[in-house]
């Protein structure tokens, strides 16, 4: 907890913020180590920053833990598909393997997997106010942080401060759906973005330039087609602190890309400069961008006696899935036809997102509180929602479906292209969530607010450290400087950390 310059006493202090920081299953109070200062400048004093760790999640009890040790789930994910693309049997096998998760979270963790669901967290929040004296909670989530919050809104309205949901998933597809049909409706876009952004900056700013979008999406394809027929080795005999040996292919290479549609701000340039390294015959960079690099920290130790989490499907499944009221478990030949409707909707992001949604199709265990309820209410305060133009897993599209839901609530459009509003810094966003915490005015319906720099303009971006615009001056000129570098120092240190971020 970060607490407030106030007494509970004075009039000044406005109680807790709780937040969430998505996955699901990523851990508050890590997620609040790491932004405190970027809330703090935007929020201003008032309030008590509170992170916590949902249900079986970071340092609760008890543990959801399905792996008995590191090695182990190094076994599991060292022959998990991470694309199911990269070879004909790639999807009977994440098929199987998902199928074996659930079979080990059935033996070793039933009970735990059956109390992690949402609904009882949204509860628990209700508590965590009220054990500060407050009878309201104050929310800003992210990503699933936005399906708990919008669970939490539609199961007590009458106990809703002043609550954001930013990077805003479809909710209702999350319990009573067994297809997503919503998730990817922008990630091609996004894509197509980050080339056109690429294309802006010029061959200084950006590794992979050429003069057209199209001529730089051809690249990138013919680096991925080379990938999937001859992967390139990486050996290392020189530096201590990196992997020895491993090989770059295309699911490796997909994650790279797919990741920088998610915070192009912070990776656009890093991923260009892999790539191009990649033609070059180099694979260390797009290896260490990647999920493997992940995985393959997994052989270090864990404390002894202590319970293990890997981090990505040992973790999101349990609540995912668990959440959802479709009862009905689906076959291999189901799974293919779910596989092939979101291969519709995004032929780029689909072969990588299969992998997350995958494990649902033979899940066992359901959540004992599962949310079955209407996200159609009235809310003590009116909600912001906040969702960004080109989202590559919550689409805006889900940010207007929702909001119209939440009666009274305002959606502010962040006119960029990433994950939620932390992705790229907006002075505009900023402060309209500055305002709707410190004074609840929420900004006009129809409000599109504008990022401070274009994609590979942004200061973190690896060959783009020029280009601050009138916009970031302004930040600093409003105190808001400290959170536009926490940002982007955060955001990639944090999301970088996570196998599943949503």
């Amino acid at each position: 907890m970060s607490p407030s310059k106030f007494s509970a006493g004075n009039s000044c202090y406005l109680g807790p913020i709780l937040f969430n920081p998505g996955g699901p299953g990523e851990s508050g109070v890590d997620y609040l180590l790491a932004y405190e200062p970027y809330f703090r400048a935007i929020i201003g004093p008032q309030y008590d920053l509170v992170g916590f760790d949902p249900r079986g999640v970071g340092a609760t009890t008890p543990f959801l833990s399905l792996f008995n040790s590191p090695a182990e789930a190094l076994e599991f994910y060292s022959t998990l598909p991470f694309n199911v693309n990269d070879s004909v049997s790639a999807l009977g096998r994440l098929y199987a393997q998902t199928k074996i998760l659930g079979e080990l979270a059935l033996d070793r963790a039933r009970t735990v997997a059956e109390s992690v669901g949402t609904a009882a967290v949204a509860t628990d929040m209700l508590q965590i106010a009220r054990a500060f004296g407050q009878d309201n909670v104050n929310y800003w989530g992210i990503s699933y942080g936005s399906v708990l919050g919008a669970t939490f809104a539609a199961m007590f309205p009458q106990n809703v401060g002043r609550f954001i949901i930013d990077g805003v998933s479809d909710s209702h597809e999350w319990y009573y759906s067994a297809q997503d049909t919503s998730s990817l409706l922008e990630t091609d876009a996004a894509l197509t973005s980050v080339y056109d952004a690429c294309v802006a900056a010029g061959p200084s700013k950006c590794a992979l330039w050429a003069n057209t979008t199209g001529a730089i999406r051809t690249r990138v394809d013919s680096d991925l087609t080379t990938l999937h027929q001859a992967p390139v080795p990486i050996y290392n005999s020189t530096d201590p602190r990196a992997i020895t040996f491993a090989v770059a292919d295309y699911p490796l290479a997909f994650w790279q890309l797919f990741l920088t549609t998610y915070y192009p701000y912070n990776t656009g340039a890093g991923a260009a400069a892999a790539f191009a390294a990649l033609e070059r015959g180099d694979g260390a960079p797009i290896y260490a961008g990647s999920i493997a690099s992940s995985i393959a920290a997994l052989d270090t130790c864990a404390a002894a006696g202590a319970p293990f989490v890997a981090g990505l499907l040992d973790v999101t499944s349990p609540i995912f899935c668990g959440d959802s009221l479709v009862e009905k478990r689906r076959t291999l030949a189901e799974a293919k036809e779910d596989y092939e409707a979101m291969s519709k909707i995004s032929p780029f992001a689909a072969s990588w997102y299969a992998t997350f949604v995958g494990p649902c199709a033979t899940w066992p265990i359901k959540a004992k509180d599962r949310f079955n309820g209407s996200f159609e209410t009235n809310t003590s305060t009116p909600l912001l929602l906040i969702s960004n133009t080109l989202d590559p897993v919550t689409p805006i599209q889900s940010g207007r479906k929702m909001s119209q839901g939440f009666h009274g609530s305002v959606l502010l459009q962040q006119n960029s292209t990433g994950h939620s509003s932390l992705s790229g810094f907006s002075t505009c966003t900023a402060l309209a969530i500055r305002a709707y915490f410190q004074a609840g005015a929420l900004p006009a319906a129809g409000t599109v607010c504008q990022p401070d720099t274009a994609i590979f303009d942004a200061p973190n971006n690896s060959s783009g450290f020029g280009g601050v615009t009138l916009g970031a001056r302004a930040a600093d000129a409003l105190g808001l400087g400290e959170a536009r570098r926490v940002q982007r120092e955060a955001t990639f240190l944090h999301r970088r950390a996570s196998g599943f971020p949503l």
